[in-house]
């Protein structure tokens, strides 16, 4: 099954302490979200990212390690990822990291001569193309 949301995610619930099945008040931030892509050897890992995402880490599962990868977003350089660990990579490129743009962004893990394996995770948060987290949409709720 699939399902089709509009970012910014907010996550609510039915449980309130009362535990009368109302629903909780709206939460004011948005979730965050991942996305893994799966990488054989000598090839890039490419995540695309929806404009104004937030990105907090990226990681990577090796089933055939190597060293490490040099990360770029949109071409320029953001940081690596190591590669023979699942080790949490922050990017070092805060001004991108912290608002990938008002388009939808290309995070690209290079391969090289890395000659590692496996799956490349991004952590981010989905967001409106200008930055914020104000919501939108259809207005319809999940009952």
């Amino acid at each position: 099954m699939s399902s089709t949301f509009t970012a910014p995610l907010r996550v609510n619930t039915r449980q309130t302490t009362s535990n009368d099945g109302t629903t909780s008040p709206d939460n004011t931030g948005a979730a965050v979200l991942s996305q893994q892509v799966t990488v054989t050897t000598a090839t890039d890992a490419v995540v695309y990212l929806p404009a104004g995402s937030c990105i907090s880490y990226v990681q990577f599962y090796p089933t055939n390690t190597g060293t490490s990868r040099a990360v770029t977003l949109d071409g320029v350089s953001v940081g690596t990822v190591a590669t023979n660990a699942p080790t949490i990579n922050v990017l070092t490129n805060v001004t991108l990291s912290a608002n990938t743009g008002t388009a939808t962004s290309t995070l690209r893990a290079a391969a090289g001569s890395d000659d590692s394996a496996g799956v490349f995770s991004v952590v981010y948060t989905a967001r409106n193309a200008d930055g914020t987290i104000t919501p939108y949409g259809s207005g319809y709720t999940n009952n």
